[in-house]
């Protein structure tokens, strides 16, 4: 029903203004939920149907399959524990710190089998006026998704409910506008697709350079090739390179402390205080980051972070993740669950270094300390211990500057991949509220 004040052709109701052929309705009318399988972990395998997880869920929408991400099942199925494509799934729960993935949507679309786990929902559609693209985008977008995480329970691995997401509101339009939406968010999904196949290609080929470059089967112009190669215990380099362990390169292997207080010390200014979440895959992670006081940091100064210092995660799940301290952190602290390597940089550049822990070489070390898989911890006598091939000091620069290179192309292109994100949110938020009208009432009518 219209309110006074109202643009004509708009209505109030319970979730604000909506278009007056619009209607308000719970998801739970929409779709029910199939629930996934447990699968036994002594079958998890790299042979077999994939077994899908919550990590096979990109943050934008969509799945992707890697090495990394994917695990394989070796047991017994059913057929009804297998996907078919064009099923749209939902994450249920969710074991990355910030809830990221929680209630996010994914069709199926591959040519492999694919495992339904217990961690995933399947949507059974229960209406014929929905239009599965148009509920798709719906589920991609922020106001379902902080709804999700509000109502998510659990502490360290979230979990959402059947009855959580079947109580979202959600405002739909008639069906002609539906796909008219649809279809208009897909175009941007092209672009972002495109991008994301872009910067994926690029991350491979980076690391078959790391790969060549940080094991000299490949060496670069302007240092000459040695006149053969040694076995060595990383595995073959060249002859004119070293092979030192890490203690002998560095002045300072060692991390810091939490302050007495924990979270409730931290500040919204002040010193950086860089903690596992803020060490990524080479990059600094720093949306979610800690201060404290100078009178706090004086407490533990020895763990002050100088601009090139290679950070390490050294416990918990994250163990293995390296990147560069640079100026944006300078001057600040780490915890206990990051290591400070300071190298001597007359013997070892420290960016050479940090691509050579995040080498097949460095996580087969970081690897080798973890008994049964576990990625339990590192200490600082097991770090020393590493064994780094060791090339020239002019070469190490060389290699690490063809490599940043790389990065900051890969960097520009995740730019451009954000910007395009925040230009498909913003259509999502003028579209799926009605704001803007890609069908007008009487075209739909005449298309109903």
């Amino acid at each position: 029903m219209r309110g006074e004040g109202l643009k004509p052709g708009y209505k109030k109701t319970v979730v604000g203004v909506i278009p007056e052929d619009w209607v308000v309705r719970s998801l739970g009318e929409l779709f029910s939920l199939k629930p996934g399988f447990a699968f036994s972990s002594k079958y998890f395998s790299i042979m077999g149907p994939i077994l899908l997880t919550p990590g096979n869920f990109r943050l934008n929408g969509g799945l992707y399959f890697d090495g990394r991400n994917t695990k394989r099942y070796s047991g017994k199925y059913a057929p009804d524990m297998v996907f078919h494509n064009g099923d749209m799934l939902i994450v249920m729960t969710d074991l990355t710190p910030d809830c990221n993935l929680l209630g996010k949507p994914a069709f199926i679309q591959s040519d492999e089998l694919i495992l339904h786990n217990q961690r995933i929902g399947k949507l059974v559609i229960k209406r014929k006026d929905i239009d599965v693209g148009f509920l798709y985008c719906f589920l991609l977008s922020r106001q379902y998704l902080d709804l999700i995480k509000e109502k998510a329970t659990g502490s360290t691995v979230r979990h959402t409910s059947n009855t959580s997401i079947y109580s979202v509101l959600i405002l739909l339009p008639p069906l002609p506008e539906q796909t008219a939406i649809a279809a208009a968010l897909s175009d941007t999904d092209v672009f972002i697709g495109a991008l994301e196949t872009l910067i994926a290609k690029k991350r491979a080929i980076k690391q078959a350079a790391m790969q060549q470059l940080l094991t000299g089967k490949t060496r670069l112009p302007g240092f000459a090739k040695s006149s053969g190669y040694k076995n060595t215990e990383v595995g073959v380099i060249p002859e004119d390179w070293g092979l030192c362990q890490l203690d002998n390169l560095t002045i300072r292997i060692g991390s810091g402390i939490t302050p007495t207080g924990g979270e409730r010390v931290y500040s919204l200014s002040g010193r950086p205080f860089i903690r596992s979440q803020n060490v990524g895959w080479g990059h600094l992670i720093l949306d979610d980051l800690a201060h404290i006081t100078d009178e706090i940091h004086y407490t533990f100064p020895s763990s002050e972070i100088e601009e090139g210092d290679v950070l390490l995660n050294i416990t918990g799940a994250s163990i293995g993740r390296t990147t560069l301290a640079d100026i944006r952190i300078k001057g600040g602290n780490v915890n206990q669950h990051v290591c400070e390597i300071r190298t001597d940089q007359n013997k070892l550049n420290p960016k050479y270094l940090t691509y050579f822990l995040l080498s097949n070489n460095g996580q087969r070390q970081i690897d080798s300390y973890q008994a049964g898989g576990n990625r339990q911890g590192l200490n600082y006598n097991q770090i020393g211990s590493f064994y780094i091939a060791v090339p020239p000091r002019p070469e190490q620069t060389a290699i690490a500057t063809v490599l940043s290179d790389m990065d900051d192309e890969i960097a520009a292109l995740e730019h451009r991949l954000g910007k395009g994100q925040q230009i498909k949110q913003g259509m999502m938020q003028q579209l799926l509220t009605g704001k803007v009208r890609l069908v007008t009432p009487q075209e739909a009518e005449v298309a109903a």
